[in-house]
């Protein structure tokens, strides 16, 4: 059976977990793929037991049947998309498939990753896992509200990023402005543009309307 280990809460597992919605799927109602609820508040992630599945000590982590382990959050993603569901949120075509790549790396490199950087470097959570530098928190989320427009000006007129169709760009810009929140900062008050895509995206995929857990290790 199949392993996908996960937190619901943070954004590179939500990935995933968002991804399988987008095509109707619930992921705790696959009969292919067991979730492992890995628990963070305990710092579950550097247990040993999970530390054999994963060095990295990191989520999102998909186990095959043949033992091959993916703990990449792209890479699982990418795994996801192929397996399960008829249309990718990857991109129909090669040409869609590159807008989709494009638009999903600068989401990700210029909002998600610099708001999660500034969350490292601020959070006490984090201390012990990164030598926390205060003076990287507010340029990095300059940086991320720097690259804001670019995306508003993308959704003037459109729904989504790429073509009438959600696809895995949406969701990587959608997880960075709500991880954003963790920051005080405001996804409502960025253009309307972007407030429109973040309400619409937040109904659908919001950490509370797709909580469910299940206990992380069989007793």
């Amino acid at each position: 059976m199949k392993k996908l280990y996960l937190t619901r809460t943070a954004p590179n597992p939500r990935k995933a977990l968002i991804l399988l919605a987008s095509k109707g799927i619930d992921v705790d109602d696959m009969d292919d793929l067991d979730v492992v609820d890995i628990d963070f508040a305990t710092n579950e992630q550097m247990s040993e037991e999970f530390t054999k599945i994963n060095p990295m000590q990191t989520v999102p982590v998909l186990t095959l049947d043949d033992g091959t382990v993916l703990n990449d959050s792209q890479a699982v993603c990418e795994y996801l998309d192929r397996v399960y569901g008829e249309r990718s949120v990857m991109g129909n075509d090669v040409v869609q498939r590159a807008q989709v790549c494009s638009m999903r790396r600068i989401a990700e490199f210029e909002v998600l990753y610099n708001f999660m950087l500034a969350f490292q470097h601020s959070h006490p959570s984090k201390a012990q896992r990164v030598e926390q530098v205060p003076e990287f928190v507010a340029p990095s989320i300059a940086r991320a509200i720097k690259a804001l427009p670019y995306f508003e000006n993308a959704l003037n007129g459109h729904d989504y990023l790429v073509g009438d169709q959600l696809s895995f760009a949406d969701i990587v810009l959608y997880l960075g402005l709500d991880f954003g929140k963790a920051l005080k900062f405001n996804p409502n008050e960025q253009g309307e543009n972007l407030a429109r895509f973040y309400q619409m995206m937040h109904e659908r995929f919001s950490i509370k309307n797709m909580a469910k857990a299940k206990p992380a290790y069989d007793e």
